[in-house]
Parts: structure tokens; C-alpha cells; sequence
């Protein structure tokens, strides 16, 4: 990732902690192609998603269930897909479909930056205020990196840290998550989710639409 983020943390309640380690997950997958170690972590990983629960049963009892936001799938659907694809997948072609989706030559195929699903008019504005929070946070940029701060795993990471070292903060968790992570996020999953050549970063994609749509329902009740 292109930004160093303080690791300094506290406890976080379970609910908090598992949705910390879901977004931590999430950055992960989604700043380098996972090496087998990662994986094979994902294959025999336990029941991840028990302290999780309470926020998915209460997120999905909102009464706002548009038909556009509809989920590719629940939560531990999504997460057991991808359980499984990490126990099937190698190394070696997870790194090769990460480089065909995300890197290329020239141009990638799909943009892991946020900004590339937002108006191209606000697109300035919005990285302007995403600095600034994240100047508020102690978040500073390393002098010798160039990218824009708006990578979704850079988004992801905030997040965690905003859960782990603010847990009772909840009204600045969901002004970070619907100002700069929620709209592209979900346009950077759906891209993925449509890409043919999306095998094991698919399924990938579907878990993150899955948490985000529960972040979004549970932020908004």
C-alpha cells in the first residue's frame, strides 16, 4: 500500500474486532496477489464469521432492501466460496490473474482506485478531503510514493484502523465508509464480479459486496 498507517490498537468488543479483521482481510487480498501461506490460511481458516453475526442479523433486518443493492449472496455464502476457491487456487495463478486484472501493460483492466467509479469532477475534490482526514488521523503519506491515497486496500485499512483504535466512534466509521469507501467500493466489486477472467478475485469481490452492503445497512439503522 502506498500509505503507512499507525498500527497502535485497542480492544475492540468481538462484533468489532471480527468486522476489523474482515476489512484487514479485505486490504490484504487486494494490495498484492496472496501467497500461499495467506491462502492456505483462507482454506482451513475457522468459523470467521460467528462474531459477526449479530451485526449481519440486525443489518439485514432494515426495512431499506433496494433492489439495486442487492447482495450477490449472504455474508457466509460469500465467505464460504471464497474458503473454498483459496483451498483450489495456486500461488502461482492467483499472482497471474491478479496481474491480468489489476496491473497489466499500460492500462489495467480494472482500477483498484476508487476515483476510477467516481465523476470525473469530483474525483479532485474528494481526494483532497480523503487527505486531509487522514492528515486528521496521523495518516502520512511516504515521500517517495506517487499514487493516489484512494486504493481500495488503502480505503480498507483505514477502516480497520479507524474499528480498532476508535470502536465507540461510530459516526466517524460511517462518514469515512460512505464518503470515500461505499459508492466505489461497490462499483469496484461489481467490475470484478463481471470480468470472465475473474477466477479466484470474484469470489473475492462477491465477500466484499457481501460486507459492504451489511456496513451500509448497519450504518444507516
Amino acid at each position: 500500500m502506498s500509505q503507512s498507517v499507525d498500527q497502535t490498537v485497542t480492544v475492540p468488543d468481538p462484533e468489532d474486532q471480527a468486522r476489523a479483521n474482515f476489512y484487514a482481510l479485505l486490504a490484504r487480498l487486494l494490495h498484492a496477489p496472496p501467497d500461499a501461506a495467506l491462502l492456505r490460511s483462507i482454506a482451513t481458516s475457522d468459523d470467521e464469521l460467528q462474531a459477526a453475526e449479530t451485526e449481519s442479523s440486525v443489518a439485514s433486518a432494515s426495512s431499506e432492501t433496494p433492489s439495486a443493492l442487492e447482495s450477490p449472496g449472504s455474508l457466509e455464502q460469500t465467505w464460504r466460496s471464497l474458503v473454498l476457491a483459496a483451498a483450489r487456487a495456486s500461488e502461482s495463478d492467483v499472482s497471474d490473474e491478479y496481474d491480468v486484472l489489476f496491473v497489466g501493460s499500460g492500462r489495467s483492466e480494472i482500477s483498484l482506485y476508487v476515483g476510477a467509479y467516481t465523476a470525473r469532477s469530483s474525483v479532485d475534490t474528494n481526494l483532497v478531503a480523503l487527505r486531509e482526514f487522514l492528515k486528521s488521523q496521523g495518516i502520512e503519506r511516504q515521500r517517495a510514493v506517487h499514487e493516489p491515497e484512494d486504493h481500495v486496500a488503502m480505503l480498507f485499512e483505514v477502516m480497520r484502523f479507524l474499528i480498532s483504535t476508535q470502536p465507540g466512534n461510530i459516526e466517524q466509521q460511517e462518514s469515512f465508509f460512505h464518503g470515500f469507501v461505499w459508492s466505489g467500493g461497490l462499483a469496484l466489486c461489481d467490475a470484478v464480479c463481471a470480468n470472465e477472467r475473474a477466477l479466484f478475485f470474484k469470489h473475492v469481490a462477491a465477500f466484499a459486496k457481501s460486507f459492504l452492503l451489511i456496513e451500509h445497512n448497519a450504518f444507516k439503522m
